[in-house]
Order: C-alpha cells, then structure tokens, then sequence
C-alpha cells in the first residue's frame, strides 16, 4: 500500500511538474497546439509507467485529466476578461454619451464597428501565413502586404470616423491601433485601458 501510494505521488508530481513547463514555455499557445495533437504526452507516460511499473494507460489518463482541466480553466479565465473589457468598454461609450462627447448614435456606431473589426481579426487569425515554407524574399513581400492592408484599414477606419463625426481619438474605441490591430488602441493613440483622451 505505502509502495502504491508512493507511485502515485510520483505521477502526480510529473503530472504537475508537466503543467507547470505548459505555463512556462507558452501558455495557452503551447496548450492550443498540443490539442491538436493526438497524445502529445505519450511518451513521458511510458517512462514513468516503465520506471513504477505502472499501467501505461491509467498514466496517460492522468496527464490527459490535467491537460483538459487546465484548458477548461484557461478558457474560463479569458471568458471572464473578455466580460471585463466588454463591461469596460460599455462604461466609457456611456460616460462619452453623458459628457456630450459623443451622441447616442455615435456610440451605437461605435459598437457595431468594433463588433465588424473583431470578426475581421478572428478571421484573419485562422489564415496565418506559412513563413517556415516561404523563401527570404516572399516573406518580405507577405509581410509588405499585410502592412500595406493594415494602412488601408487605418485609412478606411478614419474616414468611418469623419464620415460619423466621431472625434478621431474616440474612434480608437472601435478597437485598431496606430499601427495595424489590436484590442484597446486606436488611430495614433492607446484606447481601452490605455492613457489618453478616452481614458479620462
């Protein structure tokens, strides 16, 4: 019994030293590719089901408990910071509406602009380009294409603005960023969560 016991610890303890390095080494990056793998883990449970005399299987189970509990927990946690931004960036379009810096319209046209560049940015994730299969010279001209759409998208962003009258230091709300995407920025000044004239 001490024996059994004393394996099991073992594991556990592998187990744990195992999430531990997916935190470490890439986070939710590193988990998300090891989904896609078919028992990424595999060989680490034969050892230590060689080493303790341990069934291969009941280890693997183990590795396989943990590594979904952690992506449950991992999708929990941006589910929660994603309901924070959200509440975040509802709370400043209201304080702009009851300043007078913006008009209930404009807000409203805010919104759905931000809700059109989230779907075009969760679209453009899942086309990421091949750079391992590119040459030198192709890369340059991929990555010379995607600055030249993300100017062109900073300009048709701006003219949205003008054409809305939106300020555009609020049109930063919409979620772009000076220099291409991202959450929180805006045209040439930070936006959700940043400093500057919307985070007054």
């Amino acid at each position: 019994m001490k024996n059994k016991l004393s394996r099991k610890n073992i594991v556990a303890a592998a187990v744990m030293v195992f999430c531990v390095a997916v935190a470490v080494w890439g986070g939710a990056a590193f988990a998300g590719e090891i989904v896609a793998k078919e028992n990424p883990m595999s060989g680490l449970a034969a050892v230590i089901a060689s080493k303790f005399n341990l069934s291969e299987s009941a280890v693997q189970a183990v590795f396989d408990e943990q590594m979904q509990a952690r992506r449950e927990k991992m999708e929990a946690n941006r589910k929660e910071m994603e309901t924070k931004r959200q509440e975040q960036f509802e709370d400043r379009l209201n304080k702009l509406v009851s300043e007078g810096k913006l008009t209930e319209a404009q807000a409203v046209a805010i919104k759905n602009k931000k809700a059109e560049m989230e779907a075009q940015m969760t679209t453009r994730a899942g086309a990421k380009f091949d750079f391992k299969s590119m040459t030198v010279e192709e890369r340059k001209a991929a990555m010379a294409a995607q600055r030249s759409k993300m100017e062109a998208e900073r300009a048709a962003l701006k003219k949205w603005a003008a054409d809305n009258g939106i300020p555009e230091e609020y049109a930063s709300l919409a979620g772009m960023t000076g220099s291409g995407h991202g959450r929180g920025g805006g045209l040439g000044g930070p936006g959700l969560g940043g400093q500057g004239p919307c985070s007054e």
